[in-house]
């Protein structure tokens, strides 16, 4: 026959259960609302950068070398608003972007989605480091995106075509 425990053994049970659970240290604040994000109309991509899906060859920093084997697969595309509209492998985002007249590059947040891709996708690499670039060029038809303090140079080529 079994025998449950009694009541108080329960009770304390349950209760140290709960306190495992409860939060502890200062109340949870929720964090400050983002400032928004908003670009200047003339301070987006000029014509020959704008509407173009832009594809990642290669990245340069360094230490390393990185040659994207299906560029295709990671793309970025400036509007004329504001936006960029990205392809990370097999995830999509857009985040609000500024440039100023001297080629200096701002982004805001890039909301990605989040898909676990096939092992060996650079996905997470290239959003993050296209999230941090902070100058453009072009150059024989390409186009640069300079990381901060020179760790490194992303590369884009125009599509087959266009």
């Amino acid at each position: 026959m079994h025998r449950q425990p009694p009541m108080v053994v329960r009770v304390a049970l349950i209760a140290g259960v709960l306190a495992g659970c409860a939060q502890t240290g200062a109340p949870r604040v929720p964090p400050a609302a983002q400032p928004s994000f908003v670009a200047a109309p003339d301070s987006v991509m000029p014509p020959d950068v704008a509407g173009v899906a832009w594809q990642w060859v290669s990245l340069t920093t360094p230490v390393d070398s990185v040659t994207v084997d299906a560029p295709e697969r990671y793309t970025v595309r400036f509007d004329t608003a504001g936006r960029i509209a990205v392809r990370a492998d097999c995830n999509r985002g857009s985040a609000p972007y500024a440039v100023t007249a001297d080629r200096r590059l701002t982004f805001g947040p890039l909301a990605l989605t989040k898909v676990a891709c096939p092992p060996g996708s650079l996905s997470n690499r290239y959003a993050r480091d296209l999230g941090r670039a902070t100058r453009y060029f072009l150059k024989g038809g390409d186009l640069y995106l300079d990381l901060p303090v020179d760790s490194g140079t992303m590369r884009f080529r125009r599509p087959p075509g266009g």
